[in-house]
């Protein structure tokens, strides 16, 4: 059971002090203009924009003092924070098993809201008043300046620059408070719909899962049949086997080099037990490596020898070690419910010897085998 949280606080918190502080805000903002014709009229074009200049810097700053940004920041937090629970629970009713953790982690993200909330708004609290005294201080400065002397024209400037520091250290300040409650939530968002996004894949793959087989993760990827071409489509790893999906659009139709008709082509192009990957090297490769290349060595067993892909919007290194740990049970202790030890049983206890020409079975069974195909007669055995 994912731990819940209610909605509210920060529109709460923003009613309670825009309340207070905003009509102080109006005040200034409404005495704010004390640049005009009327005041500098008299003045030489060069201190007109100058003073005009500071005004619109003044009034930028004013926008600042009651720190929107902040409390769009907060806001954003909490609404995360409200939908996540929901969302971890979605992605179990559809037959996401692993990271055990995720129900914890959102819980404790929770715990550490209400904790960082109450500290963050009694500083948003005491940060709005000092900037409101400074912002009165930058307003009277501007005003006495009106005159065109140099002297005022350079306090202003100079007190203008202060309230806009001060705005900055403020929006810093608060911001530190909370930076590491943000990343986590933010990470722990991302990885909820990279398992949305998997399960999605899942539901419309031309393939289907074995009985008892769990996904464990996907991205997009480029089965590369050459240097820099080949099939695009969605690479899956389930804690049985790695399997690629082509899923792509392809031309049909070319008229002088424009595509002009298309064509949806979605099939599995190879699918390989876990245990009978041998290799797995991440490597870099295009201009400055932005191109993520997982090289694949098999068991002679496999059909194929080996792969390259090019993954995309993935890490290579993050997804060889998520390899290593199914192909070790690692992965398992994350799961949230057994293995079904029937389909285990099943195939622990497979044949040793052909049903059909009766020779006797050397093929190795490893993790994610579901079949074997007897050398000397070349029947197909289910395990």
């Amino acid at each position: 059971m994912v731990k819940k949280m209610s909605k509210g606080k920060v529109s709460k918190l923003k009613k309670r002090l825009y309340a207070e502080d905003k009509a102080q805000l109006d005040r200034i903002k409404q005495k704010s203009q004390v640049v005009d014709h009327t005041s500098v009229g008299s003045l030489n074009e060069e201190t007109r924009a100058k003073l005009e200049s500071l005004q619109r810097d003044f009034n930028r700053q004013l926008d600042s003092v009651l720190l929107t940004r902040v409390y769009d920041d907060l806001e954003d937090i909490e609404t995360t924070l409200s939908i996540l629970p929901t969302e971890v629970e979605e992605v179990r009713t559809r037959g996401y098993v692993f990271r055990s953790f995720m129900e914890n982690k959102v819980g404790v993200l929770i715990d550490q809201w209400d904790d960082t909330y109450d500290r963050v708004a009694n500083e948003i609290r005491r940060r709005q008043r000092d900037l409101e005294r400074e912002s009165e201080a930058a307003q009277s400065a501007l005003r006495m300046a009106t005159d065109g002397r140099a002297q005022q024209i350079s306090r202003a400037e100079s007190a203008i620059s202060t309230l806009e520091h001060k705005v900055q250290a403020a929006e810093s300040a608060v911001e530190s408070m909370y930076n590491t409650l943000e990343q986590n939530v933010r990470q722990t968002q991302a990885k909820v719909k990279e398992i949305q996004w998997m399960l999605d894949q899942v539901d419309e793959a031309s393939f289907g899962l074995y009985p008892a087989e769990a996904p464990v993760a996907a991205c997009e990827a480029q089965y590369l049949e050459s240097e820099k071409d080949g099939p695009q489509g969605v690479l899956y790893l389930t804690d049985e086997r790695l399997v690629f999906e082509q899923k792509e659009e392809i031309a049909t139709k070319k008229v002088l080099f424009i595509t002009t008709e298309k064509e949806k082509v979605q099939q599995q192009i190879f699918e390989v037990p876990v245990g009978q990957i041998e290799e797995v090297k991440s490597s870099q490769k295009g201009f400055l490596g932005h191109k993520e290349i997982l090289d694949l060595a098999f068991a002679p067993e496999a059909d194929l020898s080996g792969v390259r892909l090019r993954l995309r919007g993935a890490d290579n290194e993050e997804w060889g070690q998520l390899i290593g740990r199914v192909q070790s049970g690692e992965i398992n202790s994350e799961r949230t419910e057994p293995k079904d030890e029937e389909v285990v049983e099943t195939a622990r206890s497979a044949p040793t010897k052909c049903p059909t020409c009766g020779a006797t079975l050397s093929t190795e069974i490893v993790r994610g085998m579901r079949e074997i195909t007897c050398e000397y007669c070349g029947s197909v055995i289910r395990l």
